[in-house]
């Protein structure tokens, strides 16, 4: 019997440990890569350019009154694109507040194609790759950088179903409870059971084993997190979402073992 069922219910908040909540992003750069839905190319990502916009130093100041927010800051035309002025070509300032759907040009639906988004996601990136811009001025420079930055970071936010998930929320004025209100007592202890099985694993196999089995039950619960959203039934989306950051929780704890075994 393991240990667990010698547990009170009253040590629950246990599971609020880091093992539990430290996760916060679906997939990671591992050796366990049986799940590529669930996992993030880091590699696409870091390709390209690192920008460190935010922390740039400016020669100019984005004009962000309304009257001119679609007016180009070279040529002063009205422009559709919110990223190139159809007039002059020149790279416009970001809206950091642009919608990552509108911006890699999807509906705003939880159910997308990765490879498409993938394409998608290429495209952009090499419409404003700062070495494109290394001879512009220093302000198309610094757009450069921050749209290669925001381009990243919608296609990370979309590509990995509970960020974007939890980036639908968002919009809709919702977010993922941080305490275990959405939760009842039965999966808390069905969670501290799995984590004592992970503890109590002693082999390469049974932690790649125990990883398999919630691989397989995240990839149940994104295709019911897709019916959620279809419906319009944000408090089940929700719920489901706060049930599979614990069980990635744990496939983070499996990781880190999985390292520690490695290493000795």
């Amino acid at each position: 019997m393991r240990r667990v069922a010698r547990i009170c219910f009253t040590h629950v908040k246990r599971i609020n440990d880091g093992r539990l909540t430290s996760s916060r992003h679906l997939g990671s750069t591992t050796s366990l890569r049986t799940l590529p839905r669930l996992q993030l190319d880091w590699e696409q990502l870091t390709s390209s350019s690192s920008s460190v916009s935010n922390q740039q130093k400016r020669g100019y100041v984005p004009d962000n009154n309304v009257a001119t927010a679609n007016q180009c800051w070279n040529c002063k035309k009205d422009t559709v694109d919110k990223m190139l002025c159809q007039h002059c070509n020149h790279l416009q300032d970001v809206d950091a507040e642009v919608n990552y759907f509108e911006l890699m040009e999807f509906p705003q639906t939880f159910s997308l194609e990765a490879p498409l988004l993938t394409k998608r996601f290429r495209q952009l990136q090499s419409l404003v790759h700062p070495d494109k811009f290394s001879n512009k001025s220093s302000r198309e420079q610094s757009n450069s950088a921050d749209w290669s930055s925001l381009i990243n970071k919608a296609y990370k936010t979309l590509l990995v179903p509970i960020e974007r998930g939890q980036y639908l929320l968002k919009l809709h004025g919702r977010q993922i409870p941080q305490d275990n209100s959405a939760l009842n007592k039965e999966f808390l202890m069905e969670m501290m059971e799995r984590n004592e099985e992970v503890d109590d694993a002693e082999t390469k196999q049974e932690l790649e084993d125990i990883h398999e089995r919630l691989a397989q039950e995240l990839e149940e619960k994104i295709t019911d997190l897709s019916k959620h959203f279809a419906d319009k039934n944000l408090e089940g989306a929700t719920a489901l979402m706060v049930e599979m950051k614990y069980l990635l929780s744990i496939q983070n704890t499996i990781k880190n073992k999985l390292q520690s075994l490695m290493g000795s």
